[in-house]
């Protein structure tokens, strides 16, 4: 078994990937080669109709050497979300990361970030493969959703302790703003992109509904005197 492999069955779903997990960076250019050649194959076959031995073709490389860096199909899927989630991360980081940043424009330009990126051609292939295959490989749903939405997840309450900090939002059940903070990112804009229904969204398009979503966001968790201060003023008008 390689070195690869051995990562990738390691990794834990709790766990976002590392620059490890995936071959950006990696010192062997081959186990790209061989990720986008799976790509390839698992986007026009899906994963239940792919094989192996595909991938090797479309890699042009022997069983032998894909089964050294990968030792099964359902390891090769996990690697490839793994590099496709790794694609642009160093981006939000940055955001997460910048204490010069005002917290609610830490939010806002973090999920514009984030949207484009689920936006991606790339990204939405890999949801789709991923959802047509949930039903009979749940390991394959589990796989996709431990490097895409639970690290968008756990990206954004990192932010939100900020926030927090600042009194501008209560957090009572992480769960709950978890599940609010991706769902109205996602909205019905990322579900009609899923499946086809609308052209790619322009950048100004994820951007305003970035921020529409997480002005939401922010004034569901609001403290409760901040509510009642909305309500209010509402009220009177």
């Amino acid at each position: 078994m390689g070195t690869k492999s051995r990562r990738a069955s390691r990794a834990k779903p709790d766990q976002p990937p590392t620059a490890a997990d995936s071959p950006e960076g990696a010192a062997d250019p081959r186990d790209e080669e061989i990720l986008r050649a799976a790509f390839a194959v698992f986007t026009e076959k899906g994963f239940h109709g792919a094989t192996m031995l595909d991938v090797a073709s479309r890699a042009r490389a022997s069983k032998t050497t894909l089964y050294s860096r990968f030792e099964s199909k359902e390891v090769l899927f996990q690697a490839l979300t793994a590099w496709g989630t790794r694609q642009g991360t160093d981006a939000l980081d940055a955001i997460i990361r910048d204490p010069t940043l005002d917290p609610l424009a830490a939010l806002h330009r973090f999920a514009a970030r984030l949207l484009a990126q689920m936006l991606q051609p790339e990204k939405l292939a890999l949801f789709r493969i991923a959802v047509a295959e949930g039903g009979r490989l749940p390991e394959i749903g589990k796989i996709f959703s431990s490097f895409t939405r639970d690290h968008g997840v756990r990206s954004g309450h990192l932010i939100s302790r900020r926030l927090v900090q600042q009194g501008l939002i209560e957090i009572d059940d992480p769960e709950e703003y978890g599940h609010s903070l991706i769902g109205l990112l996602q909205g019905e804009l990322f579900m009609r992109a899923l499946i086809g229904a609308i052209p790619p969204p322009t950048a100004q398009e994820i951007e305003s509904h970035a921020h529409r979503a997480m002005r939401r966001l922010v004034r569901a968790f609001a403290p409760d005197r901040h509510r009642q201060n909305g309500t209010r003023r509402k009220a009177s008008r």
